[in-house]
């Protein structure tokens, strides 16, 4: 079965999740389409998220379909099998009968099942926030860069930092520790609307 390292080795670093339309940019890193077209949309120049090397044009982007071949072989292969026997993570919201989580939130420190996912996906502040499969939530409180754990939040990049990462790409913005952002997220969740639905392992949401 996949070890923590291999599958480190297909997860996008923006996301934390499996690469989807995976691309390479031109200092050799990759990324979800996606998730670098949004990085540099809410940046006013196209660097690297981990190198930080800055492109003077922001560069036109193309699916690597060697490497996407590699990443389908590897859900096919590695995380299908392991998904059939692996436990569910209950929701940390659910309260009584616990649907199991879809999504773990680094910055919150919690996982959510589908429909309290909800907030994160409607929520533009909380849309932000780095999402990962719960059944590796326990192993990604790593810093990829410096391989520390991630005890900070930085409130200008809106993302989880490494004492490590304070000292050099986020040493002049607002850091706060992550309990202080995790308790704020959570009180400003409990004030947003979810949808009352019932979910298959019975109750309501």
């Amino acid at each position: 079965m996949a070890s923590v390292p291999l599958e480190n080795e297909f997860r996008c670093c923006i996301c934390l999740d499996t690469y989807t339309d995976p691309v390479s940019i031109p200092c050799g890193h990759n990324f979800c389409l996606d998730c670098i077209e949004g990085y540099w949309d809410t940046k006013d120049k196209s660097e690297c998220p981990l190198c930080k090397e800055t492109f003077k044009e922001r560069p036109e982007l193309r699916i690597n379909r060697a490497f996407s071949d590699m990443i389908e072989f590897f859900k096919r292969s590695v995380l299908l099998p392991y998904s059939l026997y692996r436990e569910d993570v209950p929701c940390d919201v659910c309260h009584g009968n616990k649907a199991p989580s879809v999504k773990s939130c680094l910055v919150c420190q919690a996982s959510y099942c589908e429909i309290h996912l909800v907030p994160h996906q409607r929520d533009p502040a909380l849309q932000r926030h780095r999402l990962t499969d719960p059944a590796i939530f326990n192993t990604s409180h790593l810093c990829r860069k410096h391989n520390k754990p991630l005890t900070m939040f930085c409130k200008q990049d809106h993302t989880p930092v490494c004492s490590k990462c304070t000292e050099g790409d986020h040493k002049h913005h607002k850091i706060v520790p992550m309990e202080k952002e995790s308790r704020r997220v959570k009180v400003k969740e409990k004030l947003l609307p979810l949808p009352c639905v019932f979910w298959e392992g019975g109750g309501v949401s």
